[in-house]
């Protein structure tokens, strides 16, 4: 099965190691961490670069739901995959239930990689399941109003996704006196995502449209038009 890839920068160093030697991989395309600070550009950005793709028979797009930028997706005849997830997080912990381990009683907690740790504590924040939940129950304004108030410092205590490679220890060895918690990466999402193994993706279709459940486990669902 021919496929093609189109995926946050976020998940770049870790893809170069994962796709190394594969033939079925026909491209892949990442998109600057930064384009997160503007879901609605970022959905045109993506559409876009689905809109490129052809002779491949599917399509797999590594992003969350991100601040809600994949759910204007559409697919036009090649099926879409994509992870089942709200953020990189959970992806970066290796599964869902890795991830609940470390975050489901702390759902605004600020975490960061490599390639992540580019984006400000805030837009990371935008990004969580718990903003998305306010901002669809009571609106952007009251979620805002959240984050200024009680959203943590920048000298919170951050997760660092630590997957062993040389970015890492050199990232930790500029970090050092920051406040972080080191915790192991893990590749195996990531890896039965690429390999078609992950039972828990969402295909999108021709005659589909994306909706949000804005949980940790649905999170969002593919459904007809």
């Amino acid at each position: 099965m021919k496929k093609a890839i189109i995926s946050c920068a976020v998940f770049e160093p870790y893809l170069k190691i994962l796709l190394n030697n594969r033939d079925d991989i026909q491209s892949v395309v990442f998109l600057e961490v930064k384009q997160h600070n503007h879901p609605e550009q970022l959905a045109i950005l993506l559409q876009q670069d689905i809109d490129r793709i052809s002779d491949v028979d599917e399509i797999l797009v590594m992003y969350g739901l991100c601040g809600n930028a994949i759910l204007p997706l559409k697919s036009n005849s090649i099926p879409i995959r994509l992870l089942k997830v709200h953020d990189c997080g959970m992806v970066l912990a290796g599964s869902r239930k890795r991830y609940k381990e470390l975050f489901a009683h702390r759902l605004s907690q600020s975490y960061s990689c490599v390639a992540y740790d580019v984006l400000e504590s805030s837009e990371n924040y935008r990004m969580s399941l718990e903003y998305l939940r306010i901002k669809q129950e009571y609106g952007e304004d009251n979620a805002e109003y959240i984050l200024e108030t009680l959203h943590k410092p920048k000298n919170e205590t951050t997760v660092f996704f630590d997957f062993g490679l040389k970015e890492d220890q050199e990232f930790l060895k500029k970090n050092i006196g920051r406040p972080l918690e080191i915790v192991s990466g893990g590749w195996q999402m990531m890896q039965d995502f690429i390999d078609g193994k992950d039972n828990d993706a969402v295909v999108l279709k021709e005659d589909e449209e994306l909706f949000a459940i804005y949980d940790l486990d649905e999170v969002f669902v593919s459904r007809e038009k």
